[in-house]
């Protein structure tokens, strides 16, 4: 029986475990992912990346990540397709959208677009 060498062994394969084999691998270790068989984390999640801004740190890492993500995408197959098509966060009353104008500025200080509709605007997408 051969010997087989890893320098690391990554458990899981989705999203999270095979961005990190995918990156140990780019910087020339030998990776051995394994995994199990049957859908885990990944599949069950919505696939979601938001931009949070909860304090300037958060706001900060989660820019940055979708920054990465876009990148990745580039060096994924077509199987691996990656979407930039926004979020929707709706506001039920007055305050909730005085809470919205206030994120919208913050995240347009920010260099994050974004852009507050009505409700019949809403209706029409």
């Amino acid at each position: 029986m051969s010997e087989t060498r890893t320098d690391v062994v990554v458990i899981g394969a989705g999203i999270v475990g095979a961005a990190c084999a995918h990156e140990l691998a780019q910087r020339g270790l030998r990776v051995l992912v394994v995994d199990d068989a049957s859908g885990g984390a990944t599949g069950a999640g919505m696939g979601h990346l938001v931009a949070m801004d909860d304090n300037a740190a958060e706001l900060a890492l989660s820019h940055y990540s979708i920054e990465l993500w876009g990148a990745l995408a580039g060096e994924m197959p077509e199987g691996c397709a990656y979407r930039n098509c926004g979020t929707l966060w709706l506001a039920a009353d007055a305050h909730e959208m005085d809470l919205a104008r206030a994120k919208q500025a913050t995240l347009a200080a920010h260099g994050v677009a974004g852009e507050l509709i009505d409700a019949a605007t809403l209706a029409r997408l």
